[in-house]
């Protein structure tokens, strides 16, 4: 393909396809060597197709000309093994000179200080399963996943947390992930995470105040630093289609695991 075509079909340079492949090469090179064997390219370009567009499996494997049961496959072996790497990828640094960095980054957005990051939850459709649907069923009336995503002010992405039915609450999840062992006890004083008034209230986490006209210009402050993950869930749901409702609700069953299908889409984040 063109670098055109590629841009177009898996949102992604070939450049970056190609430091993919080299990445996953010992995960997904086939155990015996047979002239019917599939090159990691071909995997590659199947599953970023199929990640990009949101669509059946059948449609990602037309465009390698494989059927829909070897589309499964090599969806499952790839993502498999991004989540095996992710936290090579998505990983919260403790050194001072990130911290130090990330506070400059988001001081100059509205000014608030030492900021460590920004955190929101987002919903990722899926099917509704055969048992506890309506545990998946969010307030929006769709089934899906409540994916926690907190990033940086480049909007890299540093934890991802994706377990829980889209009927759990965004200060639950953030209560029950990794997030807090973050800051305390020993980063308790170093900053603070930004969240919107879904969040509880922490040492370690400052939120949109509710119901307030006297401190007006914090909360214009909060809002404009908070948008940079608005604005990095926004571009990853439209990079990967798979994530977002308008692609199509993810039609495969639980066993699957969709937590680690999420972990894997934000493994192949820029």
């Amino acid at each position: 393909m063109s670098e055109e075509q590629c841009v177009s079909r898996q949102r992604f340079q070939k450049e970056v396809l190609s430091e993919i492949c080299h990445l996953l090469q010992p995960d997904l090179q086939p155990g015996i060597s047979t002239r019917t064997a599939m090159p990691i390219a071909v995997k590659a370009t199947v599953v970023l197709t199929f990640f990009a567009s949101g669509s059946f499996q059948a449609a990602s494997g037309d465009i390698c000309t494989i059927s829909q049961f070897t589309a499964h496959r090599c969806i499952r072996d790839m993502t498999q093994a991004l989540y095996r790497w992710r936290m090579e990828f998505i990983v919260f640094p403790m050194n001072r000179d990130k911290q130090d960095e990330w506070i400059c980054g988001f001081a100059r957005i509205a000014g608030i200080p030492i900021v460590q990051g920004s955190i929101d939850c987002t919903h990722v459709a899926l099917r509704a399963p055969f048992q506890n649907a309506e545990v998946f069923r969010n307030k929006k009336g769709y089934h899906s996943l409540n994916m926690q995503l907190l990033c940086d002010h480049t909007q890299r992405i540093l934890a991802v947390y994706s377990r829980y039915p889209g009927s759990a609450h965004d200060a639950f999840i953030q209560h029950v992930s990794n997030v807090p062992q973050m800051f305390v006890p020993s980063r308790e004083g170093c900053g603070w995470l930004l969240g919107d008034k879904g969040y509880i209230l922490a040492t370690w986490q400052i939120n949109t105040l509710r119901n307030t006209t006297t401190e007006q210009c914090y909360n214009d402050s909060n809002v404009a630093t908070c948008n940079i993950i608005e604005q990095t869930i926004g571009v990853l749901k439209q990079c990967l289609r798979c994530l977002d409702i308008s692609g199509c609700s993810l039609q495969h069953c639980l066993q699957l695991r969709y937590s680690l299908w999420c972990a894997a889409c934000c493994t192949t984040w820029p």
